[in-house]
């Protein structure tokens, strides 16, 4: 497989299938609060006619060192808990996702208008469609390289069990600029706000394995208090 390969993607709100209630599930909404569906739905509606969710990535040839990876003779400093989930990494996909600047700006205008409830909901409707659109693309992902005889791991991202967020820096190094409409704040944040980045392993002997809340300190996870046992 040539590396460099680049796949990028336009999608939809309505190609992702949004579950109400898992917005309101997330965002701690319980069945003793006002229904917010029919506001959510009518938001849904008019943001798919606007919103520019965007993602793709580019594959690197790159393998496990010790408690790091080396992507095309770049090294990464992913830490002991996350070198593992990357064991057999014969390539790496490098990843970005984001939901765009609309659903940031129409959570900001809300609350501006003194609607705190809806633009928090807003808020977390940017960060479930970005995670919902990774799912797609990973998808994609996996069904291309089983073509080629691989399989993939999940997906890791700068901040996760103290990988350094710093290391965005290198991570971008391999788009092209404006790749997906991205960028890095000088502190290595993204700019739209609710996009993520992050590193998928690919390889022969490569194993997927699910997210585990307990080895992950980072307490701002969308979804860690939202796992039902």
């Amino acid at each position: 497989m040539k590396k460099g390969i680049k796949e990028q993607y336009l999608i939809k709100i309505k190609e992702l299938n949004i579950s109400i209630k898992d917005i309101e599930k997330v965002a701690h909404i319980d069945e003793n609060m006002p229904s917010y569906d029919v506001f959510l739905m009518n938001e849904i509606e008019q943001l798919d006619k606007i919103s520019n969710i965007e993602a793709g990535y580019v594959i690197m040839p790159g393998h496990v060192y010790k408690e790091s990876i080396i992507v095309d003779g770049k090294l990464f400093n992913v830490g002991k808990k996350v070198a593992p989930f990357y064991k057999h990494m014969e390539y790496a996909a490098t990843f970005v996702c984001t939901a765009g600047n609309e659903i940031s700006d129409r959570a900001k205008q809300l609350n501006f208008q003194g609607q705190l409830i809806e633009g928090y909901l807003i808020d977390v409707l940017g960060s479930v469609l970005v995670e919902k659109a990774m799912d797609k693309l990973q998808k994609n992902l996996q069904k291309k390289m089983i073509k080629h005889g691989m399989n993939i791991s999940n997906r890791y991202s700068p901040g996760y069990c103290n990988w350094d967020v710093k290391e965005q820096e290198q991570l971008f190094s391999f788009f092209p600029d404006d790749f997906c409409n991205v960028s890095l704040s000088d502190s290595c944040l993204m700019v739209p706000v609710k996009s993520v980045s992050g590193i998928i392993a690919i390889g022969e002997n490569v194993r997927f394995q699910k997210h585990v809340c307990q080895n992950c300190k980072c307490v701002n996870c969308l979804y860690r208090n939202t796992k039902t046992e």
